[in-house]
């Protein structure tokens, strides 16, 4: 008994196993027969209703890395991200000495990657931040916080994040010369230097922002929080030369402010229009993101006199640029369930928890496309109608849209290209009940 019941479970096993190495693409195939699949295509403009809108605003707050620079790209316009940050201490206090000077002062800022051309040279600006930043607010990416009129620092680069400055640090570093009269009212204010917290009331941090050109240029990340990073003041007093760090750590407050002008694209893109949709566009950094819906399906459905059944739905997006050697296309792309009220709300759909593998998403830059499926969507859609009113077509946007800021632009429903239009392709059964 016990070796048959042994046997049973490794035949069990087997089996599961087999399952379990099925291709996405054939996951329900088998529940009907071969010969009763049936395939239809849907392309245009009346069974594909499309519209690229902006993102009015995301989280930025407490990201991997800060953003600065300025892009003047010809496809979307005008891009200009800044940061907002806090400082703390480099040790529980600081004694400057006996008549101590401020000789001068650096922000270096390690670069994480770019975006764009670094070719170009940009002008950054520093001021002092004159709101508190707090722990348990948010912080969203068309927020700016009130900063001294004054510039600490008017500084033009070009970006070298390849360059590393010494055998150590595999990146490059942005030194960035600070106005001393910021180091001398460090020194003046000692009494603040006792305490983080106390630090923190006197001095709220720095915006570090980039002037806005028309050149194109790059968007740069930089690692607030690397070793290397750092507010530096360099001083003598009576004994000594010195200098004292002042650092961003991972417990202070910090967020990226994100800017766009869509209209200095050499041909703006048309947004909330679902009768010109030629090209597509969708941006990281609280650019655009793209609307989708298919009206018709539905009734398309409901025109059988059997029950349809969704073997397979792929939703396919095709490249319409072929600058992705300089704005390289975003790695990931998601699509949402969409609800609109007072505000976009994004709805997982059931296809999303499948598996990334199934669900796709991921840009094949060998043939410049992307592929989805929303088997489970569509099904729904037959059967409720737009989840019965819970979900307002679907949401194509970036992935980790917040601190990604590549985008890309696909051909529409109305493009010339009619092989390359978007697509949603449908494997399916008629099955009596």
């Amino acid at each position: 008994m016990r070796l048959r019941a042994l046997t049973l479970i490794l035949l069990f096993g087997l089996v599961s196993l087999s399952s379990c190495r099925k291709n996405p693409e054939k996951i329900g195939n088998d529940l009907q027969p071969t010969n009763s699949l049936i395939t239809v295509s849907f392309n245009d403009n009346q069974d594909i209703v499309t519209s690229t809108f902006t993102v009015p605003y995301l989280s930025t707050k407490m990201l991997g890395y800060a953003f600065l620079g300025n892009n003047n790209d010809p496809l979307f316009g005008t891009s200009n991200f800044d940061f907002f940050t806090q400082f703390s201490l480099s040790t529980e206090s600081q004694n400057w000495g006996d008549n101590a000077v401020a000789d001068s002062v650096v922000l270096n800022l390690v670069y994480n990657g770019y975006y764009g051309d670094t070719t170009e040279y940009m002008n950054v600006r520093v001021f002092e931040i004159l709101e508190d930043m707090y722990a348990d607010s948010t912080y969203r990416s068309n927020m700016v916080l009130e900063c001294d009129d004054e510039e600490l620092a008017n500084f033009s680069f070009s970006p070298r994040p390849h360059t590393a400055p010494d055998t150590i640090l595999d990146r490059g570093v942005l030194s960035i010369p600070i106005n001393p009269a910021l180091g001398t009212k460090f020194i003046e204010n000692a009494s603040n230097f006792t305490s983080n917290d106390k630090f923190k009331e006197f001095f709220k941090g720095l915006r570090v922002k980039c002037d806005i050109t028309n050149a194109e240029a790059a968007i740069c990340y930089f690692n607030l929080t690397h070793s290397y990073s750092y507010l530096r003041v360099y001083y003598h007093n009576d004994t000594d030369t010195l200098s004292y760090d002042i650092r961003v750590t991972s417990s202070d407050v910090r967020y990226n402010h994100y800017y766009h002008d869509f209209s200095t694209a050499a041909n703006p893109i048309t947004f909330n229009d679902t009768t010109n949709n030629g090209k597509l566009y969708v941006q990281g950094a609280a650019g655009t993101r793209v609307w989708v819906n298919f009206p018709n399906i539905q009734e398309w459905a409901n025109s059988f006199e059997s029950n349809v059944v969704i073997n397979e739905a792929k939703l396919c997006l095709s490249g319409a640029v072929d600058d992705t050697a300089r704005y390289v296309p975003p790695t990931k792309l998601v699509v949402a369930g969409a609800k609109f009220d007072t505000d976009t709300t994004y709805l997982i759909i059931p296809d999303q928890l499948v598996g990334s593998e199934y669900y796709g998403g991921s840009y094949n830059a060998s043939d410049g496309s992307v592929y989805f499926r929303i088997t489970e969507y569509i099904q729904n859609v037959i059967q409720n109608g737009n989840y019965a009113t819970k979900c307002d077509g679907l949401l194509i946007y970036v992935d980790q849209g917040s601190y990604v800021p590549r985008r890309w632009a696909f051909h529409g429903p109305q493009s010339d290209s009619t092989d390359k239009r978007i697509r949603l392709d449908i494997v399916y059964s008629l099955v009596n009940d």
